[in-house]
């Protein structure tokens, strides 16, 4: 077996997950971590990835190679687990502090799986069978269901936001909810998941009145751009990057490459998660993207130096 990145989950609302609110639906807790997974190597041990690559004790991700390496009753488990199950990934959430820091102090530093990949199948296994298969092994987590719906509206799954902080949060709310209906194929014949994000409904988001009103006003030059980036860009989103860029270098943000990293990781990712909600609600305008990234560089400035 080899390092095989997981999918990306595409927002509620979107061309890509069109239909994934007819018939059976499952709702998890999304939670605040690093996408982090664990496989069977070709030599029968136990190898470890990020989302984009395979990591090592010597070439971490914050710390999670390591992490498990060392707890010896787990990598047991799990090894034990796997060569009885070569063709599966595991895949889950290594729980270290991005933006939210509202989770109970013994939630740090663990593995919570979400999902598990069969490689011979190229299909993820339901939540019911990989929860029984797993249930054995005594030291790993699972991110658990949180509720099983029927033709949701995207108005009830709204509503269950305000149940997300029931899970490892000591206060406040948890980061969403991510959509499984293990049925859904979308119209590209992909099985893919949503998600639903706490920051787009419920949390702070920054709105400068006098620059709404001098776009209303149509006083303010690039007014399009001005509105995309005051209503979709949130602080948490550029926060959990700024985390993420912190984790690869071990300390903050001040080279200037790792400035120019961060501020293309904040806007392609920001692009990739909304283009398709912004052309739709915004009745596909026109857009200057060249004013957008500067706005979006701007704000990602903004908002790390209240971070730092």
């Amino acid at each position: 077996m080899e390092f095989h990145k997981y999918q990306h989950i595409m927002k509620l609302g979107t061309d890509e997950v069109d239909g994934i609110l007819s018939g059976t639906v499952d709702l998890f807790y999304k939670i605040d971590g690093t996408n982090s997974q664990v496989f069977l190597k070709d030599d029968e041990t136990l190898g470890f990835g990020s989302r984009n690559r395979e990591i090592t004790p010597n070439d971490d991700n914050a710390g999670f190679a390591k992490a498990m390496t060392e707890d010896k009753e787990l990598y047991t488990e799990l090894l034990f687990f796997l060569r009885a199950h070569p063709s599966y990934t595991i895949y889950g959430e290594w729980l270290v502090p991005h933006t939210l820091k509202s989770y109970t102090q013994d939630s740090w530093k663990k593995f919570y799986v979400f999902d598990v990949l069969d490689e011979d199948t190229g299909e993820y296994l339901p939540y019911r069978e990989y929860s029984r298969i797993l249930g054995d092994l005594k030291h790993l987590r699972l991110i658990p269901l949180m509720c099983e719906l029927e033709n949701p509206t995207p108005e009830q799954i709204q509503e269950k936001l305000q149940q997300t902080g029931a899970f490892l949060c000591a206060a406040g709310l948890g980061e969403g909810i991510v959509i499984k209906n293990y049925s859904f194929v979308n119209k590209y014949g992909r099985r893919t998941w949503a998600k639903i994000l706490t920051e787009d409904f419920l949390g702070k988001k920054k709105s400068l009145r006098s620059t709404n009103k001098a776009i209303k006003d149509g006083a303010v030059e690039h007014a399009t751009e001005h509105s995309i980036i005051n209503k979709y860009l949130t602080d948490e989103h550029i926060a959990k990057e700024y985390s993420k860029i912190c984790e690869r270098y071990g300390r903050a943000v001040r080279a200037p490459r790792h400035t120019f990293e961060l501020l293309n990781r904040v806007f392609l990712e920001f692009w990739s998660d909304n283009w398709e909600i912004i052309l739709n609600k915004m009745h596909m305008p026109a857009i200057d993207f060249r004013a957008l990234k500067s706005l979006c560089d701007e704000r990602t400035k903004e908002v790390v130096a209240t971070i730092k």
